[in-house]
């Protein structure tokens, strides 16, 4: 469902109500403050405008046709044909500078590019990837919230290819995957049942909320 919303800039209004509904019925209305919180943090919301992913998807080439898992040439080995659009945003920046991918973002409110202009483009081009032979220039590669195996793996392929002047360094708060990033929204998601119409019903514990129905989120 985040997946979806994502990918196509957000779901429609019917479509996410559709959503909600079976999500609270199937797995408890308990699960409204995590949709809630997924809806924080930008991963569900209404879809405004026309989805940007397509767009970042041709420009970007995320989804090259072949790839060769057993002699890659390309980061989108590390997901099996899907470049992690991060590491991409490296490798175009490195490659062929700010203006190659500057119109990408031009309606994509999800990013926020700061650049410092007092060069001229001229000037950046000069300055641009002067490394000496046995010093490659080195390049921290820093994420805040957290980053994935597959993408440290993609940053150490791009530094290990035959024609790589960069040598990347990865920094992270801390490595994360789908279910840890499902968890970290059920984990502290309180159930909103009263102590004591549960007492009334006998001497069972009231139930804590678990993560295990992160299914459909």
């Amino acid at each position: 469902m985040c997946m979806q919303s994502v990918a196509n800039g957000g779901l429609k209004p019917r479509l996410m109500e559709q959503y909600k509904r079976e999500i609270l019925q199937s797995y408890g209305y308990q699960h409204l403050i995590s949709l809630c919180n997924l809806e924080k943090a930008g991963l569900l919301r209404l879809q405004e405008g026309k989805p940007t992913f397509p767009l970042l998807r041709r420009q970007l080439r995320l989804i090259p046709e072949q790839i060769d898992e057993l002699n890659p040439k390309d980061i989108s080995y590390v997901f099996s044909g899907y470049a992690p659009l991060s590491v991409r945003l490296v490798e175009t920046l490195e490659q062929s500078g700010y203006q190659a991918f500057e119109e990408c973002f031009a309606r994509d409110l999800t990013f926020q590019i700061t650049q410092d202009n007092s060069s001229s483009p001229a000037q950046a081009q000069r300055k641009k990837r002067l490394p000496t032979s046995d010093r490659p220039q080195v390049v921290l590669v820093f994420f805040l919230g957290g980053c994935t195996y597959a993408e440290i793996s993609a940053l150490r392929f791009l530094s290990e290819k035959e024609d790589a002047v960069t040598e990347y360094i990865v920094g992270t708060t801390h490595i994360i995957n789908g279910q840890a990033m499902v968890d970290s929204v059920l984990s502290e998601t309180p159930l909103f049942v009263p102590t004591h119409l549960w007492n009334s019903l006998g001497d069972e514990p009231v139930p804590k909320v678990t993560a295990s129905d992160r299914g459909s989120l």
